[in-house]
């Protein structure tokens, strides 16, 4: 019998498809390619997506494995050859904002499009260098001091913006988004004390917010289509909005069609007028996400029971709305809440409602709920754990 020969089949691959395969690869594994062929050798130094993950054991020798991984990149980007459209390091180690600077202005010089940087350590300033990369799309920071330099040119490509457990002002959030006049997916995460956000974003479609929020104003994000914020913070702390919330939805959002709030109060005032302008300024809503927390502290202004009844126009109605969704029912105003909406949807199709565990009358709720009258003759409500 004739000895079969065997063909190559990876090695004769495109060269799309071999750099997919090797950005499937931990990094390490991707560069030991080399020694499987003479035509494998360098594979790996024309990756276009390059994701380094090192994340060391708790008491490890941190100084070590940041001194290692540090070694490893500068190795990597200096014999890499060709352009790096996507650069992610995922790391606990604690960086050095010198040596990050360095690879972010080899990145720059690389057509970088997409840069991640995650960090578990203390905050670093962020390198100067990352706004000289001026064909980024996306860009996503954790633990990072972030303050556009004061000869901030501006991202003109960006269009995805993810700031997460850094230092950060509403001052250098403007200044940032100003300069990124295609950005439309920008998602926020404050850490720190509670803050008044405005934002000034006229192509931004989609807003994902958490943490500590005193008030919001979107006024000059005209053409939103997906908005979610979570207020939820400190347990059983509550955050007090201020006064004015009725000027922070001065506009109306045409376009806006999702709207997820969690952690708001419904016993709390000032919260609560914020939800009612937000809905009533957005006329073509088609899905409606709450999710309802209870503080034990008192309020300077408490709500109504007809606070809904009172405040909202008679005539008003949810000419869009099919989907309703509230987690927590921890309250009676949260109940008077969807009676509220389903006596104001002509179109609505389904009502999820989780209730409270710790509620003991969450029975009567639930039953009480189901007894309302309802705009729309096919409505689902549907309750779940």
């Amino acid at each position: 019998m004739n000895k079969c020969s065997r063909k190559d089949y990876i090695s004769d691959l495109p060269e799309s498809i071999v750099d997919i395969i090797l950005t499937k690869l931990p990094i390490r594994d991707a560069v030991r390619t080399s020694i499987l062929s003479t035509k494998w050798r360098y594979q790996w130094a024309t990756m276009t997506r390059v994701v380094f993950k090192n994340h060391v054991p708790y008491k490890s020798d941190n100084k070590l494995a940041e001194q290692e991984i540090t070694n490893f990149i500068m190795r990597f980007l200096f014999l890499h050859q060709g352009p790096i459209y996507k650069f992610k390091l995922s790391t606990n180690c604690s960086m050095n904002s010198t040596d990050m600077d360095q690879w972010l202005l080899f990145l720059s010089r690389k057509d970088i499009k997409e840069l991640v940087l995650m960090l578990d350590a203390n905050c670093l300033k962020i390198p100067s260098h990352i706004f000289s990369c001026q064909k980024l799309t996306t860009l996503k920071l954790q633990a990072l001091d972030v303050k556009p330099p004061l000869r901030f040119r501006g991202l003109p490509c960006l269009k995805y913006l993810n700031l997460c457990s850094g230092l950060f002002t509403i001052e250098d959030i403007e200044n940032l988004i100003s300069g990124c006049p295609l950005l439309e997916k920008f998602t926020f995460t404050n850490v720190g004390d509670p803050m008044g956000f405005a934002i000034h974003g006229p192509n931004l479609k989609h807003l994902i917010l958490n943490g500590d929020f005193s008030n919001l104003n979107l006024e000059h994000s005209p053409f939103l289509d997906v908005l979610r914020v979570d207020f939820r913070a400190e347990v059983n702390v509550l955050r007090v909005w201020e006064s004015n919330v009725l000027m922070k939805v001065p506009v109306t959002y045409d376009r806006l069609k999702f709207i997820d709030l969690q952690g708001i109060n419904y016993e709390e005032g000032n919260a609560v007028l914020y939800v009612l302008h937000l809905i009533l300024h957005s006329p073509n809503l088609q899905e409606l996400e709450i999710g309802a927390t209870q503080f034990e502290s008192s309020h300077d202004k408490a709500v109504d029971l007809d606070f809904w009844e009172k405040e909202c126009p008679t005539d008003f109605t949810f000419k869009h709305l099919k989907l309703v969704e509230m987690c927590g029912l921890p309250n009676k105003s949260c109940v008077e809440f969807l009676k509220f909406v389903l006596g104001c949807s002509p179109v609505l199709e389904v009502m999820r409602v989780s209730l409270d565990e710790a509620y003991d009358g969450k029975m009567n709720m639930a039953n009480e709920l189901l007894h309302f009258q309802r705009a729309s003759p096919k409505v689902d409500i549907k309750f779940f754990d």
